[in-house]
């Protein structure tokens, strides 16, 4: 495997042919958007304002942008404010089920348990970004602060730095503004739902105007056993200059959970699967195999944000984020563990997973933008650079599970049984009284890095038909990690230069229209989550140059119904090369010098007359090229076909009614193709009053049919069911 470069490159050009118009490396202070666009001729630039009622939004949130989202050479999906609301989407999971070409993964071992978002199978968790901001600590997030969450899709690390291999997620919070406003609602619901938030914003003094957003949400999880979460958090906000060409905010964020983790039930070769082919077992979804006098995972976010936005005139800007957080992710969670061979015989070993780690960072990012002609040609430019820095450290616990592996240990059946650290497959009980020891480990794991890069963009407008844009990026990034564990101790280290860019030419058939032609590449150096994700760093894989990916992007977008509607088809061709998921103790888990993903998606997002709705179709054919006897297997957790349609139609000025259908096709945990869970399509509805302008209800069933299928599939061990069939009631006020 090749070498990583260890110099550092001191140098920097500025591409001046053009910049994606989509990024999330600073955020934007949508709330004081400006409601008049600028013209450059043709190209519409906006800030991206925010309409509550809208499942619409016309351009991204980051001062980076240079073009409208019609003329953006990019899938990107935006879910909003309102479609939060509709769907009842409480969590970061819960919202992502909207948006097609999304899975979600599950910690084990090295890989935290939190969320794990994976973008057309490439894991998104190192790539998940807050108000611009790179967002690394392991965490399970809520949607209360929340204005918009941006993904983009496809590799881009021109635009998002390190990662951003499969594409980014953008998590636009809500922050103070001009106006006065209050919102509050309360959800009660089946499976002992509580939930309360509030929002209020006020212009307290000329040009100074506060918010303060908070939330408490209690509830058990539909379809599982003894699984509950509980979580509070608060976001207070200070704006000064509402209203004004320079605005200074300062955001806190503060957020907090307790709850029983979840890792679900074991896999199983019972049935027709026979040898190491193994599928989730044929039990009941409701089992839940841990233990309440054990189990737990508690979290904790604090996080404080600057945000400056200046107005220099003569159609330039400058924009600067700073943003530091501290996150603790803590747990101790049952890993139903199939691998120990008990499974077969009608029991399971009650072996663990652990973490508790602290992730500490700083990210600074300055940009500035602006428009002017050269000769008739007109420019739309973006530059600046972004610093950051994270620290991680995890001491994990040593939990007293004896050794119940089939032909190694103590009997599942007798001694397992009787100390509770076994369970039967049909029947287990959370409720055993289980008194073994726990020990925090003595030497904890550890991992920080440092990147700056500076970057320029540029959208060129050639004539009003004809734009080009691209942009280039030069990072400087260096990480270490040390620690012990299964395979002793270890000590890494690597630092790596690299350059990435995009390019892309559109050509706009009509003002309302556009078709596009685009390339992107992206580069994961080792450790770039910092210990947090699957691209840990260990001394297996400290000498490997960054996983690159490149993609190439053909699509077309539409405007219809005066701006109501866009619509989307793209098709896309990504070639990902030695690839890594390294586990720091145990080593890498697979490495693959070559793989191909190729497919298409098609979406809308809008309004028709009285029915809005967000909906898209992603098929993506993923296979390994390397060689390898695994060459032309799927990629683990693709799912060919991925669906999320959802559409609410207003019946009346105070009826509304609507639903949404989820779906993916099958998919696999391992590059074996072994380890699979089957597709499923899930159901949801709601409807709504609104019983006077300042008050209204509305109720929601999740998961109509009750659908049981797989969430979570995890090689070698473990899948997580999705919740069962949920009712919800929620009363809202607002003025």
């Amino acid at each position: 495997m090749a070498r990583a470069t260890t110099g550092r490159s001191a140098g920097f050009v500025a591409l001046g042919c053009v910049g994606f118009v989509a990024s999330v490396a600073a955020p934007a202070h949508a709330q004081d958007a400006q409601k008049n666009p600028t013209q450059l001729q043709g190209v519409t630039v906006t800030d991206a304002g925010i309409d509550e009622d809208a499942y619409k939004v016309d351009a991204i949130s980051s001062p980076k942008a240079t073009a409208s989202l019609l003329d953006t050479p990019r899938t990107i999906n935006i879910v909003t404010d309102k479609v939060l609301q509709d769907t009842a989407s409480f969590s970061l999971e819960d919202a992502l089920r909207t948006v097609p070409g999304i899975t979600l993964g599950a910690g084990e071992g090295g890989v935290a348990s939190a969320d794990i978002p994976l973008i057309r199978g490439v894991d998104a968790t190192g790539s998940t970004f807050v108000d611009g901001a790179r967002d690394i600590g392991s965490q399970t997030r809520e949607t209360f602060a929340l204005e918009r969450i941006e993904v983009f899709k496809g590799a881009n690390s021109a635009l998002d730095g390190r990662g951003s291999a499969g594409g980014a997620i953008n998590l636009v919070t809500k922050t103070a503004h001009a106006g006065t406003s209050m919102n509050a609602s309360g959800t009660i619901g089946t499976d002992n739902f509580y939930r309360v938030t509030g929002d209020v914003n006020t212009e307290i003094a000329d040009k100074l105007a506060a918010r303060v957003v908070a939330m408490y949400h209690n509830a058990d999880v539909a379809g599982r056993d003894a699984v509950f979460d509980k979580r509070w958090g608060v976001a207070p906000s200070i704006t000064y200059g509402v209203g004004t060409p320079i605005t200074a905010t300062f955001a806190y964020y503060h957020y907090e959970t307790d709850a029983m983790p979840d890792y679900g039930i074991p896999l199983t070769s019972r049935g027709q699967l026979s040898g190491d082919r193994r599928e989730p077992a044929d039990v009941d979804h409701d089992n839940f195999y841990g233990l309440k006098d054990r189990d737990f995972q508690k979290t904790r976010v604090d996080s404080a944000s600057f945000i400056f936005r200046a107005d220099l005139g003569g159609g330039w800007g400058m924009a600067n984020t700073t943003r530091y957080s501290n996150n603790r992710n803590d747990y101790i969670v049952t890993n139903p563990d199939d691998s120990a061979g008990n499974v077969a015989n009608g029991y399971v070993w009650r072996n663990t997973k652990s973490r508790n780690s602290l992730n500490e960072g700083i990210v600074s990012n300055t940009n500035f933008s602006g428009v002017f002609d050269t000769g008739g040609i007109g420019h739309s430019v973006s530059f600046g650079g972004e610093l950051s820095v994270s620290d991680s450290t995890n001491r994990n616990y040593s939990v007293d599970t004896g050794n119940f592996r089939a032909g190694s240990g103590d009997d599942c059946a007798t001694a397992g049984l009787a100390s509770y650290n076994c369970t039967t497959l049909d029947n287990p009980n959370p409720n055993d009284p289980w008194a073994g020891s726990i020990t925090p480990s003595a030497t904890p794991n550890r991992a920080s890095a440092e990147d700056y890069s500076l970057y320029a963009f540029d959208t060129v407008t050639i004539v009003p038909q004809l734009l080009l844009n691209g942009g280039l990026r030069w990072t400087s990034y260096s990480v270490k990690a040390s620690g012990s564990g299964r395979g002793g101790s270890y000590s890494a280290e690597s630092s790596t230069d690299f350059w990435t860019w995009q390019a892309g030419a559109l050509f706009k058939p009509t003002e309302a229209s556009s078709l596009y032609f685009s390339y992107a590449n992206s580069k994961t150096p080792p450790g770039s989550d910092v210990g947090e994700g699957s691209n840990n760093l260990g001394s297996g894989n400290a000498y490997y140059e960054p996983s690159t990916t490149k993609n190439w992007e053909i699509g077309g977008k539409m405007e219809l119904f005066n701006g109501g509607l866009l619509l989307t088809a793209a098709a896309f061709r990504a070639e990902r090369g030695n690839i890594q998921e390294n586990d720091p103790i145990a080593g890498p888990i697979f490495i693959a010098d070559k793989a191909r993903l190729q497919g298409f998606e098609l979406g809308a997002t809008g309004m028709i007359g009285p029915v809005s709705i967000i909906a898209g179709y992603t098929l993506v054919d993923s296979d390994l090229r390397d060689g390898s006897e695994n060459d032309g297997n799927a990629l683990p957790n693709t799912p060919k076909h991925n669906v999320a349609v959802t559409v609410n139609w207003d019946v009346t000025p105070r009826i509304t009614i609507g639903g949404g259908a989820y779906g993916a096709s099958k998919r696999y945990a391992d590059t074996a193709n072994l380890i699979r869970a089957d597709g499923y399509v899930r159901f949801d509805a709601n409807a709504a009053y609104r019983i006077s302008d300042a008050l209204s209800v509305r109720v929601n069933l999740r998961n109509v049919g009750d659908e049981r299928y797989i969430t979570k599939l995890r090689n070698p061990h473990f899948a997580v069911p999705a919740a069962g069939r949920q009712a919800l009631l929620t009363l809202s006020a607002s003025y």
